[in-house]
Order: structure tokens, then C-alpha cells, then sequence
């Protein structure tokens, strides 16, 4: 097996071969969680990770081209624009070719992230229903968006998905270096802590548990996962524990962007895992129009909690999927929001490899940006967003964000 991705051209990406997104609330999955996901029938699931489109995407790659609507047009545009894309962060970590591949394209995945249900107490602006049981509920209630998100209705039976991903694992936890639990919110899903207690069950001394959260779990819930991972760790059924807490930025633009959170609460189970050095702790922080505002406040409370453990990483991320449309800042141009994320990072401290790889992915969202043209179309959906927001959720965006409010009137966008 190569430990480096061993196909050497402008397009092939480790993730197409090695990672997969497998969603048991709809029976989906895809070959990382921006590209479009395929349906896997029951009878068909030990190939969910080599169904049709994905091989046909494989087949391009190899040849040096880019699959088209797929979604991988993200780390294209990334990487037109001068920055480091996904794919090209994972092409050169080891890890991520699958022990299998031998220059196939049938492949079993190194890398399996899963989303177990949409259960979640957040509802996140920049997140869909399909992640979220308290958006589907608000959308249940009011109806579709503007940008026409639904409430969804389920369409598969997980339970019986989560059964087969347990058969699959059973045969194959022993060609995974990564397991990744994404949400909803892993913390407050049954399924989550099925899935770990069948883990006690095998063991798998390279393999690396990963969760994503929002940490706003009661402390007794976080203790509980800490407890259980490290039982993990001694029973030789993981390697490690990943923990990624999401959050953005601070203050009220926060509460309003992850409406439900408690900032509290955040920092104190982030503060309480902190002390754990054994766990791999980082954060995950979303770069969206309305995150900027404060989110080099919130870096040097980052750069603070660094300094005492220095093992902390974090990472950033754009606003993808049907949110994209209007929350991404480079519909506002490209001088609006540059002053604040040069700031960032030209402040921006790197103690370790890992902070300069995020460094580097933040200076390539900053040339992305560099590039933009104000976009008015998206501007107004962005505006009638917003106000309906505030009409759903009793909230006022005009009170946190005045400076968009001003950049609208100058634009002449308007709320008819």
C-alpha cells in the first residue's frame, strides 16, 4: 500500500478513492460530504462506496479532468484562485489510499465518515434540515424558506442502515483509519452510542474516532463520551479520539448564527476537554458573511486556550450546499470584508504544522475573495433571508450587523 495518494495529475483526489459519507437517515453516500450524494438500496449496500457515479467520477480523474456538477467544483475554484484546497491538503497526508487500491477503483474506503440522524438542538443559519431535527421542525411549522429548503419527511429506514454499516464494519473496521460521526448532534443521538459500544467489541489498534459537535451537551453527556472514549482507547479498539467543537465566532452574532447555543456552556465543556491532553481537540469555524464580524475576537480567546494546550488545532471552512447562494461572502465583493480577514491573518499565531496549514487555507478563502464582484441577485435573497429570520425566531439582525444594513442601502437593496 502507498502511504501518499499515488495518482499525480491536476484533478485525482485521495478522497474520491479513500473517504466516504454514508447518510443512514436517506440511505446516501458520496465520496466526501461536498459531492452529491448517490441512493445505495439495501440489497446494494456493501458497495455503497463504488456506486455508479462515483466510479464514473474515478474514470474522469484519473484521466486529469474534473467531474462536472458533482460538487467537486469546490476545491477547483479553491485551487483557480491560488488556494489550498481539500483535495490538495489530503493528496499529501498519509492515510488516505485505501489498503485495497492497487490501481483499482473498486475500492474498500479508508476513511468512513457517517451521519447517524438529523437530531440536533442547534438550528445553525447555514445548515438544512437534512442536519438539523430543529430545522425541519421550524420549517414543519412556517414552511419553505426563501431559498425554498423544506422540512423533510423520512425516507429510509436508518435503523435498518445502521444495522448493515454495523455488518460492514464487522468485516472490514480492520481497513479503516478513520471513523468520523457527524451530526445532526452525535451527543444527543442513541445511534452514536450504539455505534461506540460496538466498537468495545473489536479491536482495531490504528483506527482514529472522530466526532464532530456542537458542545452544547450538558456537561455530565461530554464527561460521559470522555469516559467512554478512553475505555476505547484501552481496550485497543481506537488509536485516538478526535473531538472537533463547532463554532464560528462569538458574542450575540454567534447566538444568532448557531441560534440555540449557549456560548457558556461552549466554553465550558471546550475548556473541560482542553484538560484532557490524550484527546485531539480542535475547532471548527465556518468563514460565512455574517461570522466575520467577530471572529478575531474570538481567535484570541483561541490563541489563549493554545497556550495552555498547545495540541489544540483548528480549522476553516466556507459555507457550502444550498446555503452557499447567500451566505457566502464574496457576494458582497471583494473589498467589503478584506480588512477584517487580513486582520485575522496577519494576526493569525502558527505554533505547529497544523496552524500553518490553516493559515494557509484562510489566505486562500482571502484570494478567493479577492476576486469577487458584488452579486446583487444573491444580496437581495440574502436580505429577504435575513428578515424572514427575524420574523421566525423573534430575533433582530439589523441591531448585530449595521454595517450590512448600511452596505444594503448603498447597493439599493431592498425589501419589497
Amino acid at each position: 500500500m502507498s502511504k501518499i495518494f499515488p495518482i499525480k495529475n491536476s484533478s485525482a483526489c485521495a478522497l474520491k478513492w479513500g473517504w466516504n459519507t454514508f447518510r443512514l437517515y436517506n440511505g446516501k453516500s458520496s465520496s466526501c460530504h461536498r459531492v452529491a450524494p448517490e441512493f445505495v438500496p439495501v440489497e446494494q449496500f456493501d458497495q455503497f462506496h463504488n456506486m455508479p457515479k462515483v466510479l464514473e467520477d474515478r474514470a474522469l480523474m484519473r484521466k486529469g479532468e474534473w467531474p462536472v456538477g458533482r460538487g467537486c467544483e469546490y476545491c477547483s475554484d479553491v485551487e483557480q484562485n491560488g488556494g489550498l484546497s481539500d483535495r490538495l491538503y489530503h493528496n499529501q497526508l498519509p492515510g488516505q489510499t485505501p489498503v485495497n487500491f492497487g490501481g483499482l477503483d473498486h475500492v474498500t474506503p479508508s476513511i468512513s465518515e457517517i451521519y447517524l440522524d438529523n437530531t440536533c438542538d442547534l438550528a445553525c443559519v447555514y445548515c438544512i434540515p437534512d442536519f438539523s431535527s430543529k430545522i425541519n421542525q421550524e420549517l414543519n411549522k412556517f414552511g419553505p424558506n426563501i431559498i425554498g429548503l423544506k422540512n423533510i419527511t423520512k425516507v429510509a429506514d436508518s435503523d435498518q442502515y445502521l444495522e448493515l454499516y454495523l455488518n460492514w464494519l464487522d468485516k472490514n473496521s480492520h481497513s479503516l483509519t478513520r471513523i468520523s460521526i457527524l451530526g445532526g448532534e452525535p451527543l444527543l443521538q442513541k445511534k452514536m452510542w450504539v455505534l461506540l459500544d460496538f466498537l468495545k467489541t473489536k479491536q482495531n489498534p490504528n483506527l482514529e474516532l472522530a466526532i464532530n459537535t456542537n458542545l452544547n451537551a450538558s456537561e455530565s453527556t461530554v464527561q460521559q463520551y470522555v469516559e467512554t472514549v478512553k475505555e476505547l482507547i484501552l481496550r485497543k479498539s481506537i488509536k485516538r479520539a478526535d473531538i472537533r467543537g463547532s463554532l464560528d465566532c462569538t458574542g450575540p452574532q454567534a447566538e444568532f448564527i448557531r441560534y440555540g447555543v449557549d456560548l457558556g456552556r461552549w466554553q465550558k465543556n471546550f475548556e473541560y476537554l482542553s484538560h484532557y491532553k490524550w484527546l485531539n481537540l480542535s475547532i471548527h469555524q465556518v468563514i460565512m458573511s455574517l461570522s466575520i464580524k467577530t471572529i478575531a475576537e474570538f481567535q484570541g480567546q483561541i490563541q489563549a486556550w493554545k497556550k495552555i494546550n498547545p495540541r489544540i488545532t483548528q480549522g476553516f471552512f466556507t459555507v457550502d450546499g444550498p446555503n452557499y447562494e447567500i451566505y457566502h461572502p464574496e457576494i458582497f465583493g471583494s473589498s467589503f470584508f478584506i480588512d477584517q480577514l487580513s486582520t485575522l491573518a496577519n494576526n493569525f499565531i502558527c505554533m505547529t504544522d497544523h496552524d500553518n496549514i490553516c493559515k494557509d487555507r484562510l489566505i486562500g478563502i482571502i484570494n478567493v475573495l479577492s476576486n469577487s464582484k458584488v452579486n446583487h441577485t444573491r444580496l437581495k435573497k440574502l436580505l429577504l433571508t435575513l428578515n424572514q429570520i427575524d420574523q421566525r425566531r423573534n430575533t433582530n439582525w439589523r441591531l448585530l450587523w449595521p454595517e450590512i444594513e448600511e452596505f444594503f442601502i448603498e447597493q439599493k437593496i431592498q425589501n419589497f
